[in-house]
């Protein structure tokens, strides 16, 4: 990032990009018309900023998976007309779609990783089905509720039925929130599991960057090496 500073024009573009950004109309007027919606590097640096754009992407969908523990931990509609065991679903649903958006950058990162260092081996093998392996219940999840129908678990539906119950019968409501915490604790803790795991995949890809971009270290490295992927 310090030597994208010093790149002729990038942070007078990025002021304005970002002053745009916080008063839009207050400004625009005041901006050269000229200036353009995207700023252009030099072919070289424009690939080097793509693998950084794209890994901090890869980064952003890990925080993202490892959110989900608070969202599994709170309500947040109370007093609303939906049942926390609708709630449950959605977050579970979110949860193992986290799974296929880091497995689909992880997919578009390396091959772009492997376009910027041609002269490097980088090894991707059997990296890609790794992943889907250690995360197949989830990538199955994922697939089953985006092309047939919404995710279907026995604790869920105990705690729907135990609030059902509860508006006809006294005792049931408390049963009904003892099974949605009980629910929500292992919903966290898989979270905080399962992230965990996620997370070596990317350190995995994080030091095949570091092996092959020179431009990411000091000194660089020009010897020809191999690089192997694994988690």
């Amino acid at each position: 990032m310090r030597e994208l500073d010093d790149y002729p024009g990038w942070k007078a573009w990025r002021k304005g990009k970002l002053a745009i950004t916080l008063f839009d109309d207050d400004v625009t007027a005041l901006i050269d018309n000229s200036r353009p919606s995207e700023f252009v590097f030099s072919a070289e640096i424009e690939q080097q900023h793509d693998v950084v754009t794209q890994y901090l992407g890869i980064e952003q969908a890990v925080f993202a998976l490892r959110d989900c523990e608070y969202y599994f931990r709170r309500f947040p509609f109370r007093g609303m007309p939906v049942t926390k065991s609708t709630h449950l679903t959605y977050m579970c649903e979110m949860f193992f779609n986290r799974f296929y958006e880091l497995k689909e950058r992880i997919k578009r990162y390396l091959n772009t990783l492997a376009k910027l260092a041609p002269r490097h081996r980088i090894e991707i093998g059997p990296f890609p089905k790794t992943f889907e392996k250690e995360f197949d219940q989830e990538l199955r999840e994922r697939n089953r509720v985006h092309h047939h129908g919404r995710f279907d678990d026995l604790a869920i539906d105990r705690i729907f039925v135990a609030h059902a119950v509860s508006e006809h019968r006294d005792g049931w409501a408390l049963e009904s929130e003892r099974f949605y915490r009980e629910a929500t604790r292992e919903w966290a803790e898989r979270v905080r599991r399962r992230s965990a795991k996620a997370a070596q995949f990317v350190d995995a890809v994080a030091q095949a960057t570091l092996d092959v971009c020179d431009f990411l270290r000091l000194p660089p490295m020009h010897e020809e090496t191999a690089t192997v992927l694994e988690p």
